[in-house]
C-alpha cells in the first residue's frame, strides 16, 4: 500500500511539474499600467484594456480615472476618481511594480495627466485622448491638456477629430494633420481613419519619431463597436513591450483590430462587442 500511495504521488507530480513555462513567461515579463475609465459593459475603457494585455500575455494592473455609466449604446454620465485617491493608488504601484509601458485612455480630469506624469517620469507611455464618447458625451474636461505634456508622450494615438482639436485646425489632410502634430511636439503620432468619411476604405497613418510614415489600410466592416481606439492603442502598447519595435507592433495591432471588429459580437441592444 505504501509502494502504491508514493507511485500515486509521483505521477501525480509528473502531470502537474513544479516548472510552469507560462508563469515563467510572466515573471520576466515587465508590467503594463493601465489608466482608464470604467466601462461597466466591457465595450471599452479599461476592462477592454486589461484584456488586450492579457491577449498578448503582458500583466497589467490599472487606475481607475472614472466610474461611468454605460451601455452597448454609450455614455450617460461618470463620476470621477478622487484625485487623492488617484495619487495614492499610483505611489503603491510605483512602489511594488516594475512597469515597461503605460497605456492611458480617457482621463476625465486633466489633472490625472499631470499627476500620472509627475509619479511616473520616464515610462513610455501610449495616450488614447479619448475626447467623447460614441455617443458624444466629452469625457475630459480639458481636451487640449495632452498638448502640455506632448514631448512627454511616448506615442499619442488620435481620431480625425481628436486631432483637428489638438491642432486647433480645421483641415482634414492628414500629411497636414500629422506634421502639425508633431510640431506641437508630439515624438510617434498615430492618427485613426475611422472617422474619415470613405465608405469603402479605413486608412490609419503611423508619424515615427524619426519622421518615417506609416500607413495601413483595411476594407470598411459593416459593424459599428464602441472601443476601437482603446483596442489599438492597448495592442500598440502590449506588442511594443514584447518587441520594442513599434513599427512591428503597429501593423500586427492592426491585423488584430481587424480580427476583433470581424467577430464583433451584438450583445446588447445597439453597438457590437469587440470579440477576440
Amino acid at each position: 500500500l505504501y509502494e502504491e500511495i508514493n507511485l500515486a504521488l509521483f505521477h501525480s507530480a509528473k502531470a502537474t511539474p513544479l516548472f510552469h513555462p507560462q508563469r515563467e513567461i510572466y515573471s520576466m515579463m515587465k508590467s503594463a499600467l493601465v489608466v482608464a475609465g470604467l466601462d461597466p459593459s466591457g465595450g471599452a475603457g479599461i476592462l477592454l484594456d486589461t484584456k488586450v494585455f492579457s491577449h498578448f500575455k503582458v500583466p497589467s494592473v490599472g487606475v481607475i480615472t472614472a466610474n461611468t455609466v454605460q451601455n452597448s449604446c454609450g455614455a450617460f454620465g461618470y463620476t470621477v476618481t478622487d484625485t487623492a485617491l488617484f495619487k495614492q493608488q499610483l505611489l503603491r504601484l510605483k512602489e511594488d511594480f516594475t512597469f515597461g509601458v503605460a497605456k492611458i485612455g480617457m482621463l476625465a480630469r486633466g489633472e490625472f495627466l499631470k499627476i500620472f506624469f509627475s509619479t511616473f517620469g520616464e515610462i513610455e507611455a501610449v495616450v488614447d485622448p479619448v475626447m467623447y464618447s460614441k455617443n458624444g458625451k466629452p469625457l475630459v474636461d480639458d481636451p487640449l491638456v495632452y498638448k502640455t505634456f506632448a514631448e512627454r508622450i511616448f506615442l499619442i494615438t488620435p481620431n480625425w477629430e481628436e486631432a483637428k482639436i489638438l491642432t486647433q485646425s480645421g483641415g482634414d489632410e492628414p500629411l497636414g494633420l500629422l506634421h502639425r502634430l508633431r510640431e506641437i511636439g508630439f515624438k510617434n503620432i498615430l492618427l485613426k481613419g475611422g472617422h474619415f468619411k470613405d465608405p469603402q476604405r479605413v486608412r490609419d497613418y503611423l508619424l515615427t519619431e524619426d519622421g518615417e510614415i506609416l500607413t495601413y489600410e483595411r476594407g470598411r466592416i459593416n459593424k459599428k463597436p464602441r472601443g476601437t481606439g482603446c483596442l489599438i492603442s492597448s495592442a500598440i502598447a502590449a506588442l511594443y513591450l514584447r518587441t520594442g519595435n513599434l513599427k512591428s507592433a503597429f501593423f500586427k495591432a492592426e491585423q488584430f483590430v481587424g480580427e476583433a471588429l470581424k467577430k464583433a459580437l451584438k450583445l446588447g441592444q445597439c453597438h457590437e462587442i469587440l470579440n477576440f
